[in-house]
């Protein structure tokens, strides 16, 4: 799996660089969607496989934290050069040639570890197949009951008509809505398609894609909607944050990026001091409950520096302050959320709840660039025409419409004086939705359980069961693993069912 996602990732950075149409752009992004996700999340569950849950959190945060604190700032370095020196075209090409090279050693040390391993268990036996089984009784079982094909196809129909729509209309379109009934009909078909998912699984799946007892567990319904409400905060803030920062704030491009990026940078560091301590204090929630209060406190101190009155805005350093706030706060819930969830499942299912914790994410983001598209674009154009002079009235839409018109008006002239007052009211009122999302995650944490992460390696350690004989027989399997510490189970003791 982790192959064909850089296959896919690699195919869409092909597209993008000989695309000529918005069709073929779009095909583009579908790949490159299909192969990312596909890499983060094979990424995740290669972590989760091989490490104890004291261990986790150091090792599924290191990978994003060593590479993204550096290229958030080096990227914009190379993407300067790229349009300088070279076409755009080469911009996306030379991730084609990039991405493969780099992950090769990766993909050798699986190959090569894979071939080493001492004990292989054949699809069939695993499965429970009997030789005599027909093929196409296999084919049925592995997809219709194994796979819970049916499921699976469910869950995607309904997560994707429910997305698009929020993602077509966005920070650009919202008012498509009111003009696109095709729109409205995804939608309620994403709904119908969710709600016969939920009753697929819990009825009449007899391996149920995504189990009823996984949905019901408080610690994963209660990460899946922090995850959720988190992002719906970010998007719903951050869609319009550096236009308003160049706007209303006088920054710079350069500058508005490294304030947004703040809070990007202390997340993967944070991310690794809250994986330490988990690896010390060998719990969880203790660091989900002081994440949020972190997140609520930095986004209201945000919503202050947005518009302070009397015309003034945070400074520079006031919004990386806050912003690196917000960034250390879900450092540590997310990271410590993680965990959670994936110890309260089977070793089995922890592909699916990861999957499901990401995609509550995704599904909280979507709602938010959706709702602040909504926002600017019903809020912004109004306050132009409340505000400019008269003469400049006729242009509200044309400064709406461009940030380089807005930027022309020199800073204290009646005109930037109302562009600056109207771009600070508008994202006053998306920093107040932001913390109004963020506001519920301080009941909702306490719902995590505060899983004890060396309990837990060590029921694994005793409940897993050898599916063949090695040297010896089944019941001296049974007790190697029995008596194998966390330790030795993460360098390669550990049994699997």
């Amino acid at each position: 799996m982790f192959i064909l996602s850089i296959i896919a990732q690699v195919l869409g950075y092909v597209i993008y660089a000989c695309c000529k149409n918005i069709s073929q752009y779009m095909a583009a992004g579908i790949f490159e969607a299909i192969g990312s996700t596909g890499y983060a999340l094979t990424q995740q569950v290669f972590v989760a496989d091989v490490t104890n849950l004291v261990n986790r959190g150091i090792w599924s945060t290191l990978p994003d934290s060593l590479t993204t604190i550096p290229t958030l700032y080096l990227g914009t370095i190379v993407a300067q050069d790229i349009l300088d020196h070279s076409t755009w075209r080469w911009g996306w090409g030379m991730w084609a040639i990039v991405l493969p090279v780099a992950a090769a050693p990766l993909v050798g040390s699986m190959v090569l570890y894979q071939h080493r391993s001492p004990r292989r268990v054949r699809i069939s036996t695993a499965l429970g197949w009997k030789s005599e089984d027909p093929w196409w009784r296999r084919v049925y079982d592995l997809l219709w009951i194994q796979l819970d094909l049916p499921g699976a196809v469910l869950l995607l129909l309904g997560l994707s008509l429910f997305l698009i729509p929020l993602s077509l209309t966005g920070s650009g379109n919202s008012g498509a809505w009111q003009h696109n009934g095709s729109f409205i009909a995804m939608l309620v078909m994403g709904v119908v398609f969710v709600i016969a998912f939920l009753a697929w699984d819990a009825w009449f799946a007899k391996k149920p894609f995504v189990p009823y007892r996984m949905i019901r567990n408080r610690t994963v319904a209660a990460a899946c909607l922090l995850g959720a409400l988190d992002f719906f905060h970010y998007s719903v803030f951050t869609v319009f944050f550096t236009s308003y920062l160049q706007v209303a704030g006088h920054f710079e491009a350069g500058n508005a990026t490294r304030i947004d990026n703040s809070l990007r940078v202390a997340f993967q560091v944070a991310g690794i001091f809250a994986s330490l301590f988990m690896k010390y204090t060998r719990r969880s929630q203790i660091w989900v409950l002081g994440g949020v209060p972190l997140c609520v406190l930095g986004m209201g101190i945000v919503l202050y520096l947005v518009d302070m009155g009397n015309g003034k805005t945070g400074s520079e350093a006031a919004f990386v302050t806050a912003k690196s706030l917000i960034g250390i706060g879900r450092g540590f819930y997310q990271t410590a959320a993680q965990v959670s969830v994936q110890a309260v499942v089977s070793r089995q299912e922890v592909s699916v709840v990861t999957a499901v914790f990401f995609a509550s994410m995704s599904v909280g983001g979507a709602i938010g660039t959706s709702v602040a598209g909504a926002i600017w674009r019903s809020t912004l154009p109004k306050k132009l025409e409340q505000y400019l002079p008269d003469a400049l009235k006729p242009q509200a839409h044309t400064i709406f419409s461009s940030i380089v018109v807005a930027k022309k008006y020199q800073p204290g002239t009646a005109a930037r004086d109302a562009i600056d007052r109207s771009y600070r009211e508008s994202q006053r009122l998306l920093a107040i939705a932001a913390l109004a999302a963020l506001a519920p995650m301080l009941i909702v944490m306490f719902f995590l359980r505060n899983v004890h992460l060396d309990a837990r390696d060590e029921e694994e350690a005793t409940s897993e069961t050898p599916v063949e004989k090695g040297h010896e027989d089944v019941q001296a399997g049974k007790t190697a693993t029995a008596t194998s510490s966390p330790a030795g189970a993460e360098n390669g003791h550990r049994i699997e069912q």
